[in-house]
C-alpha cells in the first residue's frame, strides 16, 4: 500500500517534533516592562557640503552607541534617524529620541545617567572628522506624545 506524500510528510513532522523541541533552546526570558514614551525630542542637523553621508555615519557610530545604552538603562525609550529627502533642505538629518518622563532630557536623573554614558564613550571620528567638522546642530525641540504605537 502506498501512502500519499502529504501523509508521510505529516507523520514525519509529528514524529520529529519532540526531537526538535528537545533540541530547541530555552525561550528567552520575558523582556523587562517597557516604559511608555511621554515625549520625543527632535534634533535637526545640517551637514556641511559633501558631508551628509559622513555625518550620518557619525550619528550611528557615536550618538546611537550611547543611545543604545540609554535605552538599556531605561533612560530613553527609543531613538531613530530620519533623513530629509530634499538635497538642499533647511535640515539634512533629524534625530528623534523618546523619553519616559515629561521632562525628556531635562530630567535631572536622565542628565546625570546619560552624562556617565557620554563620559565613558570614546568618540569615533568618520573620515578623520568629528561632529563640528561634519555638520551643525540647528536646534532641538520637545514634543509631547499623545498616543502610542502598537
Amino acid at each position: 500500500m502506498r501512502l500519499p506524500a502529504a501523509t508521510i510528510a505529516s507523520a514525519f513532522a509529528f514524529s520529529a517534533a519532540p526531537v526538535a523541541a528537545d533540541a530547541a533552546p530555552a525561550p528567552a526570558p520575558a523582556p523587562a516592562q517597557t516604559r511608555a514614551t511621554l515625549v520625543v525630542e527632535w534634533t535637526r542637523l545640517k551637514a556641511l557640503p559633501g558631508e551628509r553621508a559622513n555625518l550620518t555615519s557619525f550619528i550611528f557610530l557615536n550618538w546611537f552607541a550611547m543611545d543604545a545604552k540609554a535605552v538599556e538603562q531605561g533612560l530613553f525609550t527609543s531613538y531613530r534617524l530620519i533623513a530629509n529627502p530634499a538635497p538642499d533642505g533647511e535640515w539634512d538629518l533629524l534625530v528623534e529620541v523618546g523619553y519616559p518622563t515629561p521632562a525628556g532630557y531635562d530630567d535631572p536623573a536622565t542628565q546625570a545617567a546619560f552624562g556617565a554614558i557620554r563620559a565613558a564613550h570614546q568618540t569615533v571620528p568618520v573620515a578623520g572628522k568629528t561632529l563640528h567638522e561634519l555638520g551643525t546642530i540647528l536646534g532641538t525641540e520637545r514634543l509631547p506624545v499623545l498616543t502610542g504605537t502598537r
